[in-house]
Protein backbone atom coordinates (compact mmCIF):
# COMPACT_ATOMS: atom_id res chain seq x y z
CA UNK A 1 0.00 0.00 0.00
CA UNK A 2 1.44 3.35 -0.80
CA UNK A 3 0.42 6.56 1.42
CA UNK A 4 0.47 10.08 0.62
CA UNK A 5 0.93 12.42 3.54
CA UNK A 6 0.17 16.12 2.20
CA UNK A 7 1.70 18.39 4.75
CA UNK A 8 4.26 15.67 5.74
CA UNK A 9 6.89 17.73 7.30
CA UNK A 10 4.03 19.69 9.81
CA UNK A 11 3.21 18.32 13.66
CA UNK A 12 0.67 15.87 12.44
CA UNK A 13 1.87 14.71 9.41
CA UNK A 14 5.32 13.66 10.88
CA UNK A 15 3.44 11.75 13.68
CA UNK A 16 0.97 10.16 10.98
CA UNK A 17 4.42 9.26 9.38
CA UNK A 18 6.02 7.71 11.95
CA UNK A 19 2.57 5.37 12.70
CA UNK A 20 2.82 4.01 8.78
CA UNK A 21 6.52 3.60 8.96
CA UNK A 22 6.20 1.38 12.24
CA UNK A 23 3.26 -0.47 10.25
CA UNK A 24 6.04 -1.22 7.29
CA UNK A 25 4.06 0.91 5.12
CA UNK A 26 5.52 2.87 2.14
CA UNK A 27 4.86 6.60 2.95
CA UNK A 28 5.28 9.62 0.46
CA UNK A 29 5.57 13.04 2.16
CA UNK A 30 4.94 16.29 0.35
CA UNK A 31 5.33 19.19 1.84
CA UNK A 32 6.97 22.85 0.84
CA UNK A 33 9.52 22.20 4.02
CA UNK A 34 11.95 19.82 4.58
CA UNK A 35 11.11 17.15 7.07
CA UNK A 36 13.77 17.94 9.67
CA UNK A 37 16.90 15.91 10.04
CA UNK A 38 16.32 14.88 13.31
CA UNK A 39 12.78 13.04 12.63
CA UNK A 40 14.57 11.92 8.87
CA UNK A 41 17.06 9.81 11.68
CA UNK A 42 14.40 8.70 13.71
CA UNK A 43 12.40 7.56 10.47
CA UNK A 44 15.11 5.47 9.06
CA UNK A 45 14.89 3.14 12.11
CA UNK A 46 11.74 1.94 11.39
CA UNK A 47 10.71 -0.72 8.93
CA UNK A 48 8.50 1.25 6.32
CA UNK A 49 9.71 3.14 3.68
CA UNK A 50 9.96 6.99 3.26
CA UNK A 51 9.89 9.42 0.40
CA UNK A 52 9.88 13.15 1.00
CA UNK A 53 8.82 14.85 -1.40
CA UNK A 54 9.44 19.23 -0.94
CA UNK A 55 6.56 20.87 -3.55
CA UNK A 56 3.88 23.38 -3.27
CA UNK A 57 0.18 22.09 -2.93
CA UNK A 58 -0.73 24.91 -5.14
CA UNK A 59 0.94 23.87 -7.96
CA UNK A 60 -1.73 21.64 -9.64
CA UNK A 61 1.54 19.60 -11.80
CA UNK A 62 3.41 18.98 -8.92
CA UNK A 63 1.12 17.76 -7.17
CA UNK A 64 -0.56 15.40 -9.95
CA UNK A 65 3.48 14.07 -10.75
CA UNK A 66 3.46 13.06 -7.23
CA UNK A 67 0.63 10.79 -6.85
CA UNK A 68 1.16 9.77 -10.68
CA UNK A 69 4.80 8.50 -10.09
CA UNK A 70 4.10 7.03 -6.77
CA UNK A 71 1.04 5.15 -7.59
CA UNK A 72 -0.47 6.82 -4.66
CA UNK A 73 -3.47 4.41 -2.99
CA UNK A 74 -4.58 6.28 -0.29
CA UNK A 75 -4.04 10.28 1.05
CA UNK A 76 -4.25 11.93 4.55
CA UNK A 77 -4.41 15.57 3.64
CA UNK A 78 -2.83 17.74 6.49
CA UNK A 79 -1.24 20.73 4.76
CA UNK A 80 -2.53 24.01 6.56
CA UNK A 81 -1.52 27.41 7.41
CA UNK A 82 -3.12 28.04 11.21
CA UNK A 83 -3.15 31.64 11.39
CA UNK A 84 -3.10 34.24 13.89
CA UNK A 85 -5.33 37.47 13.30
CA UNK A 86 -1.74 39.23 12.14
CA UNK A 87 -1.19 36.29 9.21
CA UNK A 88 -4.90 37.11 8.54
CA UNK A 89 -4.95 40.44 7.89
CA UNK A 90 -1.44 40.43 5.91
CA UNK A 91 -1.50 37.35 4.22
CA UNK A 92 -5.15 35.53 4.07
CA UNK A 93 -4.13 34.26 0.77
CA UNK A 94 -1.90 32.04 2.24
CA UNK A 95 -4.29 30.42 4.04
CA UNK A 96 -6.42 29.65 1.68
CA UNK A 97 -3.92 28.54 -0.40
CA UNK A 98 -2.67 25.81 1.89
CA UNK A 99 -6.50 25.20 3.35
CA UNK A 100 -8.94 24.94 0.35
CA UNK A 101 -7.09 25.30 -2.74
CA UNK A 102 -3.88 22.23 -2.27
CA UNK A 103 -6.92 20.36 -1.39
CA UNK A 104 -8.68 20.82 -4.78
CA UNK A 105 -5.52 20.18 -6.44
CA UNK A 106 -5.52 16.96 -4.80
CA UNK A 107 -8.81 15.84 -5.45
CA UNK A 108 -7.68 16.86 -9.19
CA UNK A 109 -4.71 14.61 -9.27
CA UNK A 110 -6.09 11.82 -7.63
CA UNK A 111 -8.88 11.57 -9.83
CA UNK A 112 -6.48 12.31 -13.02
CA UNK A 113 -4.25 9.46 -11.24
CA UNK A 114 -6.96 6.62 -10.69
CA UNK A 115 -5.27 4.68 -8.07
CA UNK A 116 -6.39 6.80 -5.11
CA UNK A 117 -8.93 4.62 -2.87
CA UNK A 118 -9.78 6.81 -0.14
CA UNK A 119 -8.88 10.41 1.14
CA UNK A 120 -9.06 11.34 4.76
CA UNK A 121 -8.99 15.12 4.94
CA UNK A 122 -7.76 16.50 8.33
CA UNK A 123 -9.82 19.49 9.58
CA UNK A 124 -10.27 20.89 12.97
CA UNK A 125 -12.16 21.20 16.13
CA UNK A 126 -12.26 25.35 14.93
CA UNK A 127 -14.39 24.29 12.54
CA UNK A 128 -17.25 24.57 14.94
CA UNK A 129 -16.56 28.47 15.45
CA UNK A 130 -18.25 30.13 17.74
CA UNK A 131 -21.07 26.93 17.99
CA UNK A 132 -18.26 25.30 19.66
CA UNK A 133 -18.55 27.65 22.53
CA UNK A 134 -21.72 27.45 22.69
CA UNK A 135 -22.59 30.82 21.20
CA UNK A 136 -25.76 29.18 19.01
CA UNK A 137 -27.00 27.44 22.54
CA UNK A 138 -25.30 24.28 22.14
CA UNK A 139 -24.14 22.70 26.00
CA UNK A 140 -23.41 19.23 25.28
CA UNK A 141 -20.32 17.84 23.59
CA UNK A 142 -19.58 18.52 20.12
CA UNK A 143 -21.46 16.81 17.71
CA UNK A 144 -20.44 16.27 14.01
CA UNK A 145 -23.80 16.93 12.72
CA UNK A 146 -26.33 18.28 15.56
CA UNK A 147 -23.68 21.04 16.51
CA UNK A 148 -23.97 24.07 14.05
CA UNK A 149 -20.91 25.41 13.22
CA UNK A 150 -20.43 29.31 13.36
CA UNK A 151 -17.26 30.23 12.33
CA UNK A 152 -15.36 33.45 12.31
CA UNK A 153 -11.80 33.57 11.80
CA UNK A 154 -9.98 32.89 8.35
CA UNK A 155 -8.64 29.72 9.38
CA UNK A 156 -11.99 28.17 10.79
CA UNK A 157 -13.77 29.84 7.74
CA UNK A 158 -11.36 27.10 5.79
CA UNK A 159 -11.23 24.35 7.45
CA UNK A 160 -15.01 23.96 7.42
CA UNK A 161 -14.53 25.14 3.84
CA UNK A 162 -12.29 22.60 2.93
CA UNK A 163 -15.15 19.94 4.64
CA UNK A 164 -17.00 20.85 2.45
CA UNK A 165 -14.73 20.77 -1.07
CA UNK A 166 -13.39 17.17 -0.14
CA UNK A 167 -17.42 16.23 0.15
CA UNK A 168 -17.83 17.74 -3.68
CA UNK A 169 -15.03 16.80 -5.18
CA UNK A 170 -15.45 12.99 -3.66
CA UNK A 171 -18.95 13.51 -5.12
CA UNK A 172 -17.53 14.71 -8.73
CA UNK A 173 -14.52 12.53 -9.08
CA UNK A 174 -16.15 9.29 -7.18
CA UNK A 175 -13.70 9.37 -4.64
CA UNK A 176 -13.98 8.13 -1.01
CA UNK A 177 -13.04 10.67 1.36
CA UNK A 178 -14.06 11.27 4.71
CA UNK A 179 -13.46 14.42 6.69
CA UNK A 180 -11.90 14.58 10.38
CA UNK A 181 -12.17 17.01 13.00
CA UNK A 182 -9.18 17.15 15.48
CA UNK A 183 -9.28 18.66 18.97
CA UNK A 184 -6.64 20.25 20.85
CA UNK A 185 -3.68 18.34 20.15
CA UNK A 186 -0.51 18.25 21.37
CA UNK A 187 2.49 15.57 21.66
CA UNK A 188 5.59 14.44 19.69
CA UNK A 189 7.01 15.85 17.05
CA UNK A 190 5.24 19.74 17.95
CA UNK A 191 7.43 22.80 16.59
CA UNK A 192 7.35 25.73 15.19
CA UNK A 193 6.84 25.00 11.50
CA UNK A 194 6.45 28.90 10.15
CA UNK A 195 2.96 28.40 9.04
CA UNK A 196 1.04 27.28 13.12
CA UNK A 197 1.00 30.57 14.71
CA UNK A 198 0.52 29.06 18.29
CA UNK A 199 2.36 26.21 19.91
CA UNK A 200 -0.12 23.93 22.13
CA UNK A 201 -0.16 25.40 25.77
CA UNK A 202 1.09 22.04 27.04
CA UNK A 203 4.06 21.88 24.53
CA UNK A 204 4.66 26.00 25.74
CA UNK A 205 5.02 24.80 29.36
CA UNK A 206 6.86 22.20 28.43
CA UNK A 207 9.53 24.47 26.69
CA UNK A 208 9.45 26.89 29.63
CA UNK A 209 10.39 23.94 32.09
CA UNK A 210 13.12 22.86 29.56
CA UNK A 211 14.89 26.35 29.46
CA UNK A 212 15.00 26.30 33.16
CA UNK A 213 11.98 29.34 33.41
CA UNK A 214 8.85 28.98 35.77
CA UNK A 215 4.91 29.15 33.94
CA UNK A 216 2.50 31.41 34.66
CA UNK A 217 -1.24 31.13 33.34
CA UNK A 218 -3.96 33.08 33.40
CA UNK A 219 -6.51 30.39 34.61
CA UNK A 220 -7.17 26.98 35.00
CA UNK A 221 -8.30 26.27 31.71
CA UNK A 222 -10.09 22.76 30.82
CA UNK A 223 -9.82 21.54 26.81
CA UNK A 224 -9.92 18.31 25.68
CA UNK A 225 -6.09 17.98 24.92
CA UNK A 226 -5.39 14.56 22.84
CA UNK A 227 -2.21 13.28 22.49
CA UNK A 228 -1.20 13.27 18.61
CA UNK A 229 0.46 9.48 18.41
CA UNK A 230 -3.15 8.59 19.41
CA UNK A 231 -4.28 10.84 16.88
CA UNK A 232 -2.00 9.11 13.83
CA UNK A 233 -3.31 5.45 15.49
CA UNK A 234 -7.00 6.89 14.64
CA UNK A 235 -6.54 8.27 11.88
CA UNK A 236 -5.03 4.77 10.37
CA UNK A 237 -7.65 3.10 12.23
CA UNK A 238 -9.44 5.22 10.15
CA UNK A 239 -8.29 4.97 7.11
CA UNK A 240 -8.16 0.81 7.08
CA UNK A 241 -11.74 0.51 7.96
CA UNK A 242 -13.91 -0.95 5.27
CA UNK A 243 -16.71 1.02 5.57
CA UNK A 244 -16.98 4.22 7.68
CA UNK A 245 -20.58 5.03 7.55
CA UNK A 246 -20.37 8.99 8.27
CA UNK A 247 -18.51 11.27 6.18
CA UNK A 248 -17.69 13.31 9.35
CA UNK A 249 -15.91 12.41 12.34
CA UNK A 250 -14.27 14.00 15.52
CA UNK A 251 -11.05 12.85 16.67
CA UNK A 252 -10.42 13.75 20.13
CA UNK A 253 -9.76 11.97 23.87
CA UNK A 254 -13.27 13.27 24.54
CA UNK A 255 -12.08 14.23 27.80
CA UNK A 256 -10.95 17.82 29.57
CA UNK A 257 -7.73 18.54 31.73
CA UNK A 258 -5.62 21.84 32.46
CA UNK A 259 -2.25 22.42 31.42
CA UNK A 260 -1.91 23.40 35.18
CA UNK A 261 -1.61 19.33 35.41
CA UNK A 262 0.43 18.90 32.87
CA UNK A 263 2.95 21.07 34.90
CA UNK A 264 2.18 18.81 38.07
CA UNK A 265 3.59 16.20 35.68
CA UNK A 266 6.56 18.27 34.48
CA UNK A 267 7.36 19.70 37.66
CA UNK A 268 8.56 15.73 38.67
CA UNK A 269 11.04 15.39 36.09
CA UNK A 270 12.14 19.27 36.26
CA UNK A 271 12.69 19.83 40.21
CA UNK A 272 13.72 23.22 39.66
CA UNK A 273 10.32 24.27 37.41
CA UNK A 274 7.68 25.97 38.96
CA UNK A 275 4.10 26.75 38.14
CA UNK A 276 1.74 29.45 39.19
CA UNK A 277 -1.48 31.59 38.11
CA UNK A 278 -0.71 35.37 37.37
CA UNK A 279 -1.80 37.71 39.72
CA UNK A 280 -3.45 40.86 38.72
CA UNK A 281 -2.24 42.75 36.35
CA UNK A 282 0.53 40.07 35.67
CA UNK A 283 1.16 39.02 31.74
CA UNK A 284 0.84 35.13 31.54
CA UNK A 285 3.71 33.21 29.63
CA UNK A 286 1.66 30.37 28.44
CA UNK A 287 -0.87 31.40 25.51
CA UNK A 288 -3.87 29.34 26.50
CA UNK A 289 -5.92 30.57 23.08
CA UNK A 290 -8.37 33.43 24.90
CA UNK A 291 -10.34 33.48 27.95
CA UNK A 292 -13.17 30.77 27.70
CA UNK A 293 -12.77 27.50 26.44
CA UNK A 294 -14.72 25.60 23.62
CA UNK A 295 -16.61 22.84 24.46
CA UNK A 296 -15.15 19.47 24.65
CA UNK A 297 -16.29 17.24 21.60
CA UNK A 298 -18.11 13.76 21.56
CA UNK A 299 -15.64 10.97 20.37
CA UNK A 300 -18.98 8.69 20.56
CA UNK A 301 -19.50 8.42 16.49
CA UNK A 302 -15.72 7.20 16.06
CA UNK A 303 -16.00 4.98 19.26
CA UNK A 304 -19.54 3.29 17.54
CA UNK A 305 -18.81 3.38 14.04
CA UNK A 306 -14.65 2.69 13.80
CA UNK A 307 -14.46 0.85 16.95
CA UNK A 308 -11.30 3.06 18.26
CA UNK A 309 -11.19 4.82 21.57
CA UNK A 310 -8.44 7.45 22.11
CA UNK A 311 -6.93 7.53 25.35
CA UNK A 312 -7.45 10.35 27.56
CA UNK A 313 -5.18 9.35 30.90
CA UNK A 314 -2.47 11.86 31.45
CA UNK A 315 0.05 9.89 33.46
CA UNK A 316 0.49 7.05 30.63
CA UNK A 317 0.36 10.26 28.02
CA UNK A 318 3.10 12.15 29.96
CA UNK A 319 5.28 8.50 30.51
CA UNK A 320 5.21 8.09 26.46
CA UNK A 321 5.80 11.44 25.80
CA UNK A 322 9.01 12.09 28.50
CA UNK A 323 10.77 9.15 27.20
CA UNK A 324 10.21 10.63 22.89
CA UNK A 325 11.79 13.89 25.21
CA UNK A 326 14.95 11.58 26.59
CA UNK A 327 15.51 9.91 23.26
CA UNK A 328 14.52 12.75 20.10
CA UNK A 329 13.09 15.55 21.93
CA UNK A 330 16.98 16.69 22.27
CA UNK A 331 17.83 16.71 18.99
CA UNK A 332 14.76 17.99 17.90
CA UNK A 333 13.72 21.44 16.91
CA UNK A 334 13.20 23.04 20.01
CA UNK A 335 16.28 21.91 21.85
Amino acid sequence: MSYLVVGGAGFIGLNLIEELLSRSERVVALDRARIPNSAVAFFSKLPGALTAIQADVSNYDEVYKVIKENKIEKIFYGAAVTAAPSRERNYPETIFEANTIGLLNVFKGAAQSCSVARIINISSGSAYGDGGFGDTGWTEPLDEYATREDPKSLYAISKLAGEKIALRMGELENLRVVNVRLSAIFGPWEYDTGVRDTLSAPLQATLIALNGANAVLSRREARDWTYSRHVAKALCALMVHKEPRSSLYNITSGKTWSVLDWCGLLAVTFPDFKFRLAEVGETPNVDLFGDRDRIRMSPDRFLRDIGYTLSFNIEEIYEDFEKWLQHVGKLWEYS
